[in-house]
């Protein structure tokens, strides 16, 4: 595509761009259909008053949202048709504009009022059980609502630039916005991993650098349509002059002409809706003066690496006063749950009924009336658990970790609810980044299915297994990890599960290299994982 650098033709690709990258139309369906829930609910329950009101503002959303999708029809309509640039340019304005208004009447605190009108309602109320998927789809519109903002602020000012680490700004950005994304888009099936981020201070816009990076993490969440489980790895590392970013899926890859194709196609953008996000990638990276460069293997995965120039030696003190237009508030971001328990934290096997699991888990979940831990057939409780959820798309979900010597030492796990909507992060707040974690849902055949995740943090894995620092290592958390997986599958069938039930295993290629059964997109039944050797059993 021709690099347009001023004129009307850069203006109509810059609205082109941000146009794809917003990606709000199906948040915006979210958060009607809870407020349409939410007013049911109202009803069902006899709450009047605050019915009539909160009807009121649902209609004041809905012809908000009528007007959004004929905004969008009509910008749509334009570039499909090869319209005068102009035409698109005011279209794709004024539908961004209108994405604005949208935003800013739901975070208006004097709108739809939500949090007022569920304290009327009981927790087994539907809107009750699914506020946190819609804070989700709140935090991601402030988002939305910010990136518009900065890019207003860089259409009136384009020469603006900031220094900025490049390692804090994915970490801020990933927490703020787009592992709400990759959560709410997969469906929980795929985790972002932030992995060995090395800081280093780049230096153009920061709007820019985060949609590119934004852009990176939608394609690598695409290329994993259809797949029960994955992972998108993302890294920065230092190489001389240049820090390289790093985005790597667990995908389905592209050949070489299509790698080809996408860092060299010069196409223009007139009439074309799809094909915008690695373009602006390309020219986001050459503003910064980087390199670009793509490594994919089909059926295993993509890696896409950014190497841009950094200042050397700069080091960036905090600024809580520009980081404040830039992230979040507090009150848009999700509140923490009370701490799992795990069993070390009790005594050595007990976890005493007053030491229950969190408050949204129920008291299965929990190991009551001081019970053993290791008494619990963990397996059937799971296969019941999932039996008895009444959701649309029955499933459970929980968390577990085995020790070396084979002790369930934390499990906690919860059904699918009618309208269930909740994260490991919900389930097990304090270790969900250091434990295996799970789901058992149906596959298109009504049989159960076990989606089995590796832990995503060494860091934290290490620091719940009480491993020195001197003795940490990447060889040996892929040792531990690998060992871990194939102990909890053995307790899983001890306990109760089908050795047959059908299993997906996330990150299999990183922990389980020399198994390639459990790589790609086929399930294999989880007695295959249990008969796998240990470390300690090999040789």
């Amino acid at each position: 595509m021709p690099d347009y650098k001023e004129g009307i033709k850069k203006e109509v690709a810059e609205i082109k761009f941000l146009i794809h990258d917003l990606r709000v139309e199906g948040f915006f369906n979210e958060i009607l259909h809870y407020h349409v829930t939410l007013n049911t609910d109202l009803e069902i329950y006899n709450i009047e008053q605050a019915r009539v009101l909160h009807g009121a503002d649902v209609e004041e959303l809905k012809s908000k949202l009528r007007a959004l999708r004929r905004a969008f029809q009509d910008y749509s309509n334009a570039v499909k048709s090869f319209s005068p640039e102009r035409t698109i340019l005011l279209l794709g304005r004024r539908y961004v504009d209108i994405i604005h208004e949208a935003c800013h009447l739901i975070l208006s605190p004097l709108w739809g009022r939500s949090d007022q009108v569920l304290s009327f309602l009981p927790e087994e109320a539907r809107s009750v059980r699914s506020r946190r998927h819609y804070r989700n789809c709140i935090s991601w519109l402030y988002g939305v609502h910010l990136r518009i903002a900065a890019f207003r602020a860089e259409s009136d000012d384009p020469s603006l630039q900031d220094e900025f680490d490049i390692a804090d700004e994915i970490r801020d950005f990933t927490q703020d916005v787009v592992r709400g994304y990759v959560v709410e888009k997969s469906e929980a099936r795929v985790e972002l991993q932030l992995e060995g981020m090395e800081s280093a201070v780049v230096v153009g816009r920061r709007p820019r650098f985060r949609r590119m990076y934004f852009n990176l993490v939608m394609n690598a969440v695409d290329a994993m349509k259809g797949r029960m489980a994955g992972a998108v790895h993302v890294s920065t590392v230092v190489e001389g002059d240049r820090v390289a970013l790093n985005v790597r899926d667990d995908g389905m890859g592209m050949p070489q002409e299509k790698i080809e194709q996408l860092l060299a196609d010069r196409h223009t953008l007139d009439g074309d809706l799809h094909s915008l996000g690695f373009v602006f990638v390309r020219q986001t990276v050459a503003e910064f003066g980087g390199e670009l460069s793509i490594n994919s293997v089909i059926d295993t995965g993509t890696t896409i690496t950014l190497r841009l120039p950094y200042l050397k030696g700069k080091v960036l003190l905090p600024d809580p006063t520009y980081q404040s237009k830039f992230r979040l508030p507090e009150k848009y971001r999700t509140v923490p749950m009370e701490p799992t328990v795990r069993a070390s934290q009790a005594s050595a096997t007990t976890i005493p009924a007053a030491a229950a699991a969190p408050a949204a888990v129920p008291q299965e979940a929990a190991v009551a009336g001081g019970t053993k831990l290791e008494e619990r057939a963990f397996g059937r409780l799971l296969f019941e658990a999932y039996q008895k959820s009444i959701a649309q798309f029955p499933g459970c979900i929980f968390a577990m970790a085995v020790t070396e010597d084979n002790r369930v030492e934390m499990f906690t796990h919860k059904p699918y609810a009618r309208d269930f909507n909740i994260s490991h992060e919900d389930l097990s707040p304090m270790y969900y980044l250091a434990t295996y974690r799970g789901r058992i849902e149906e596959d298109e055949l009504k049989a159960p299915v076990v989606i089995l995740k590796p832990p995503q943090s060494a860091s934290e894995y290490f620091d719940f297994k009480e491993v020195p620092e001197a003795d940490r290592g990447v060889e040996r958390f892929t040792r531990m990890v690998r060992d871990e997986g194939i102990r909890i599958a053995r307790k899983l069938i001890a306990t109760g599960l089908d050795p047959q039930t059908q299993v997906h295993l996330g990150s299999a290629p990183q922990f389980f290299a020399t198994s390639p059964e459990f790589h790609g997109t086929e399930s294999f039944p989880l007695d295959l994982l249990a008969r796998e050797k240990l470390s300690t059993e090999e040789g």
